[in-house]
């Protein structure tokens, strides 16, 4: 008889999600998980006034990619992600923003990066590489 079995990789991507989500409320701004069946980002978030409450409707998508390791050629104060050609394609290809957020929930680190203008010119789209700076 077989098991079904969740991987501890579902639930590090949902650790993930869940700590892009109290980021975003924690700025003040809204959070709209994609939930359910999506091609490539995990959810939204829209541009809100925190000291007045006005929604702006400004929308970001966010792609949210978390990990429990170390990422490549990470020292104390950078590191790289390689994102794979079709995530990059379909980001670019979009008519709203897209943030990448890459995070390890369990030390209570997240970095960003802007997809549209990070990858804006051709030669860093060819890389496929992300640097962050701690």
């Amino acid at each position: 008889m077989s098991a079904k079995k969740i991987h501890k990789s579902s639930i590090i991507g949902q650790q993930g999600i869940n700590f892009v989500e109290k980021i975003v409320l924690g700025m003040g701004f809204l959070w709209y998980p994609t939930g359910g069946i999506e091609a490539g980002t995990d959810g939204f978030i829209e541009i809100r006034d925190s000291d007045t409450g006005v929604a702006r409707n400004l929308i970001i998508q966010v792609q949210s990619k978390a990990t429990s390791k170390r990422w490549e050629s990470e020292s104390d104060d950078r590191f790289v992600y390689r994102v794979r050609q079709e995530d990059l394609d379909y980001w670019l290809r979009g008519n709203l923003p897209v943030i990448l957020i890459v995070s390890r929930p369990a030390t209570n680190e997240a970095y960003w990066s802007p997809i549209n203008s990070y990858f804006s010119d051709p030669l860093t789209r060819k890389s496929k590489r992300v640097e962050f700076r701690k």
